[in-house]
């Protein structure tokens, strides 16, 4: 009995892993398919999604904005789409939850996607590995 359900509990956490690695794989080949304008310079860009309803966007707000100044001096592009408003260009960028934040290198190739908050100290070190 204990082993059978030890078995059903590592079957079911073994499948949701293997569903959200197919999501955020997913999700990484649309980003990837969607029209980017890059910055002329090659800089990298932060696309930033953000709602007036959603509880956790100021927060992230002051966390891109906190993150940009750690970075000084050539500061990457950022694109903040509200999701409600643009709803197309969410959906094109595979944008299920808020906050949600896209870096993208010089040449436009996605190099992180997160989901959720993040922190400012891991935008500054996934934007200085975007250059």
């Amino acid at each position: 009995m204990i082993l059978e359900r030890l078995l059903l509990t590592l079957i079911l956490a073994a499948t949701a892993v293997a569903l959200c690695t197919a999501l955020r794989w997913w999700q990484g080949r649309r980003v990837a398919q969607a029209a980017v304008s890059v910055a002329a310079d090659n800089r990298p860009t932060l696309l930033y999604f953000r709602a007036d309803s959603c509880p956790s966007c100021p927060t992230q707000g002051r966390f891109v904005a906190e993150a940009l100044a750690n970075l000084g001096h050539n500061p990457p592009t950022v694109q903040t789409v509200d999701a409600e408003q643009e709803r197309e260009t969410a959906a094109r960028y595979a944008v299920f939850s808020l906050p949600t934040t896209i870096i993208l290198d010089g040449r436009g190739t996605v190099r992180h996607i997160n989901n959720g908050l993040t922190y400012p100290h891991q935008l500054v070190r996934q934007l200085e590995g975007a250059r």
